[in-house]
């Protein structure tokens, strides 16, 4: 199912082919998912026995419920629970669902690693099918929008002309958060989060607005039907903020996005 149909221009492909040697799949970005993300993640793939041995002959078993880690275009990186066998270049299903939408990544497993808390599994994809592409790049734009956020060199501890303190958080994605704070206390007064050609804003005290086509037309008012997914994609990246982004204005924002 398609996470958005009005929103998130699909974003350029990394120019990293298949076969690429190793070297170059690991320059590809990896983005941070936070275990506040609203993400369920499951792997599929045949059980193995205390011998090793595979307990089916086909490619479809079990599914193992576990945590993503981070991902990106190429692979993923998933936390399974104890005493959960897998092998290597072994073939498998990658399950990812958010409310009521889900995506099914074919993956092989690239490698495998064991912790105190379990299995780590690196997974490469398979994205020949250009729908699960489509829709797999989108969960990962939502993942990428708020995990890159950096905090920005101040230009002067001073109120700006509207008399508030200005924090301002960028990304090298189309990702960019103003805050607003009050000089006497310091204490959140406003926000702006540009999503791609979305925009977010809210002033203590007053409602949430949703503008859309910002990097087109202009600022306009979002219709009905793109503020019900720009709010969705607000919703699921405030969650997954960097941990530049202090607690406090992640509260301020959590705030909008219930």
């Amino acid at each position: 199912m398609t996470f958005f149909k009005r929103i998130l221009k699909e974003p350029e492909p990394e120019p990293v082919a298949p076969s690429a040697p190793r070297i170059e799949r690991r320059s590809v970005q990896r983005f941070v998912v936070s275990p506040q993300f609203p993400l369920k993640a499951v792997v599929s793939f045949v059980g193995r026995d205390e011998s090793g041995a595979p307990m089916s002959n086909t490619r479809h078993g079990w599914n193992w419920k576990g945590r993503l880690i981070e991902c990106s275009e190429l692979g993923a990186r998933m936390q399974l629970g104890p005493g959960i066998r897998a092998e290597p270049a072994e073939n498998c299903d990658l399950k990812l669902s958010i409310q009521t939408h889900e995506i099914n990544v074919p993956c092989h497993i690239a490698n495998l690693s064991e912790t105190p808390e379990g299995m780590v599994l690196g997974l490469v994809h398979d994205l020949s099918d250009a729908a699960i592409r489509r829709d797999y790049l989108q969960l990962l734009e939502v993942v990428a929008l708020g995990s890159t956020l950096t905090l920005q060199p101040k230009a002067a501890a001073q109120p700006d002309a509207s008399g508030y303190l200005v924090e301002i958080y960028a990304s090298t994605r189309a990702s960019h958060l103003t805050v607003w704070r009050h000089p006497a206390d310091g204490s959140v007064a406003a926000f702006e989060f540009r999503l791609q050609d979305s925009l977010v804003r809210a002033a203590a005290g007053h409602g949430v607005e949703f503008l859309a086509d910002i990097a087109g037309t202009g600022s306009q008012p979002a219709s009905s039907d793109q503020c019900l997914e720009i709010g969705r994609l607000f919703t699921w990246v405030v969650p997954n903020l960097a941990p530049a982004v202090p607690d406090d204005v992640r509260q301020f924002l959590q705030h909008y996005a219930t």
